[in-house]
């Protein structure tokens, strides 16, 4: 049986940081993949809900010039995902990227959560 788990991260970045941002999550794929992960990143489109529903921005408000993007980190299973955060946390390079994120990120705003596939439980 395959179980998928997910990672996800919801990170405003300000306008004049995208680049940056984007050049450091390219450097950051690779490694994130030594691990075991599968990342993605999403740059936002539209925010606000449609027929009916809530969008993002029911849920937090935007400062001025800040971009929304959407992190996936996919990997294999939960036993997977915890072994490979662990090294993960444990890599220098990776360290380093996210002190570079840091100068202007603010990581108290990040929103984090994970995930399984329901449907490999049926």
């Amino acid at each position: 049986m395959i179980i998928i788990f997910v990672s996800l991260y919801i990170v405003r970045v300000h306008k004049d940081d995208l680049h940056r941002f984007t050049k450091i999550a390219q450097k950051a794929k690779p490694l994130i993949r030594s691990y075991g992960g599968e990342p993605f990143l999403y740059q936002e489109d539209a925010l606000t809900g449609r027929h009916g529903s809530m969008g993002l921005l029911n849920l937090f408000e935007l400062q001025d010039g800040e971009v929304v993007f959407l992190g996936k980190v996919i990997f294999p299973s939960k036993e997977d995902y915890t072994q490979g955060m662990e090294g993960i946390k444990q890599d220098d390079l990776l360290k380093h990227l996210y002190e570079q994120l840091a100068e202007f990120i603010d990581f108290t705003s990040l929103i984090t959560s994970t995930f399984y596939d329901a449907e490999s439980e049926v």
